[in-house]
């Protein structure tokens, strides 16, 4: 696979998280949210299960912790989405980009090139653009304050998915954390919620179209960051909120403003100056 394949692959993930935002709000109106996360990715166990047979030792050793890791960031993301606006989570959410080269420089003491630090400090920018908050308040609510931890837990991922994915086969490798990220929901909605699951439309639709989402997005994610660095990574995930601020447009009305418009041609800028590879060096090639 080549790198411009790669990076196709993770806008392909980036655009199916951005649209999600809206389904996941939809749904989360009808299931608690660890009732959620459980549900969701034992539906995805078991359309995965095929694989099980064929995974390893090392493939449990290294999906394990990485679905633990997961399981907690999406359990995080679904109870702040829970109780905070799509337009706003995806803000918060994309807090992970510029936290993922901090981590690349204190886990590999490598620093981010000059045009990922520019990138970077864009993306963040058109992020605020494009979903800040009408009131123009600055004050955290609960479910800002858990979607914040979330984008911290999300770029810890991503470095270390770029870590273990490349000696892993990708699917093989999801299974196991699905397995991880299911148990993760089934636990926490047994202890620290009331749990909540209506039989609806809703959740008869919603609940496994996203699971099939879910093998095809993060699935997608592995196979990507075998040779997408980190840093280059988060900075195409970056597309996410102006994904979802056209879902929300498009489901709830929600019009967008010159400068929110202005925000997501930015994002667009900053995941466009890292599509095309810069040449490194060998003390680079290993991010």
């Amino acid at each position: 696979m080549t790198h411009r394949r790669a990076v196709w692959i993770l806008v392909g993930c980036a655009f199916i998280w951005g649209a999600s935002f809206t389904l996941n709000k939809t749904l989360l109106t009808s299931v608690s949210p660890m009732v959620y996360v459980a549900a969701r990715f034992s539906l995805g166990c078991l359309l995965l299960s095929p694989l099980y047979r064929h995974t390893t030792r090392a493939d449990w050793r290294a999906g394990l912790p990485l679905g633990l890791l997961f399981g907690l960031q999406l359990s995080l993301f679904a109870a702040g989405l829970s109780t905070t606006p799509p337009a706003r989570a995806a803000f918060l959410f994309s807090v992970q980009t510029p936290l993922v080269p901090v981590l690349v420089l204190g886990l590999h003491r490598q620093f981010p090139h000059s045009r990922e630090i520019v990138a970077v400090l864009v993306a963040l920018a058109g992020s605020w653009l494009l979903t800040r908050p009408a009131t123009g308040t600055i004050g955290l609510t609960r479910g800002d304050f858990l979607l914040l931890v979330n984008a911290v837990v999300a770029a810890i991922y991503v470095v270390a998915a770029s870590h273990v994915g490349p000696r892993h086969d990708p699917m093989r490798l999801l299974a196991v954390q699905f397995v991880a990220m299911a148990s993760v929901g089934l636990v926490l909605a047994l202890t620290i919620e009331t749990p909540r699951f209506e039989p609806n439309l809703t959740t008869a639709l919603l609940l496994p179209f996203l699971a099939v989402s879910s093998i095809a997005s993060f699935g997608g994610q592995l196979l990507g960051q075998k040779l997408i660095r980190p840093t280059e990574a988060a900075l195409i995930f970056a597309l996410e909120p102006v994904v979802a601020a056209i879902t929300s447009f498009v489901s709830f009305g929600e019009r967008l403003s010159p400068g929110q418009w202005l925000g997501g041609g930015l994002i667009l800028t900053a995941a466009l100056l890292v599509s095309v590879r810069t040449r490194i060096g060998n003390s680079g090639a290993s991010l």
